[in-house]
């Protein structure tokens, strides 16, 4: 005698053949220079601060503001003097897009950068104004700053390192000039500048 299935079991047992057909994707082309919108580019733009310097500018660039002015054209860039120890050091100043600030020494070339807003990111992608914590540092990394820096930090990856972070906080750092901070006081803290000296040669 032949049993007839139902329906719903016959449904059941067609569905357990070959696998629906996927219908075939375009493949997705990689975004590039020619496709990233104009837009993007500027919100993704960042100078980095390194042991060679920061952004296009180290110790091989001229100490000129033609030349800086070169590097940043949409940058404001003037020359200035900083009062130091009673002294009218000439600086370069850069100020441009989305808050960059910057302030060169020289004298023939660039000796000194300081770094104190806009999108400068450090070599980790460490952000000006991050909280103390986030950057990993230890207090042994760290000593008080002296002249400008007093009252603040200023670590380093590595001894001898050209890339300082000046570690600011809400009132100052105590302690002396060279002595290390307290840590309970630098966990308060957070990235208020980047500081890269040319190394001594």
């Amino acid at each position: 005698m032949i049993r007839h299935l139902p329906l719903i079991a016959l449904l059941a047992l067609a569905a357990c053949g070959k696998p629906a057909e996927q219908k075939p994707t375009a493949p997705v082309a990689e975004a590039t220079e020619a496709t990233v919108p104009e837009d993007a580019k500027r919100a993704a733009e960042a100078w980095t601060a390194s042991n060679d310097g920061v952004g296009p500018v180290g110790a091989g660039t001229a100490f000129k503001r033609e030349a800086i002015a070169a590097l940043f054209p949409d940058s404001a860039v003037e020359t200035a003097f900083l009062a130091e120890e009673g002294v009218q050091t000439p600086i370069i100043t850069v100020s441009g897009p989305r808050e960059l600030v910057l302030e060169l020494k020289g004298p023939d070339r660039v000796g000194a950068i300081l770094a104190q807003g806009g999108p400068v990111i450090g070599p980790r992608g460490e952000m000006l104004m991050a909280p103390f914590p986030s950057l990993t540092f230890k207090a042994g990394d760290c000593v008080i700053g002296a002249d400008r820096f007093s009252g603040a930090a200023l670590c380093r990856r590595a001894p001898g390192d050209a890339l300082a972070y000046v570690i600011g906080r809400r009132g100052e750092l105590s302690g002396n000039p060279g002595d290390a901070p307290d840590s309970a006081q630098l966990a308060e803290g957070f990235l208020r500048e980047f500081l890269w000296q040319s190394p001594l040669k």
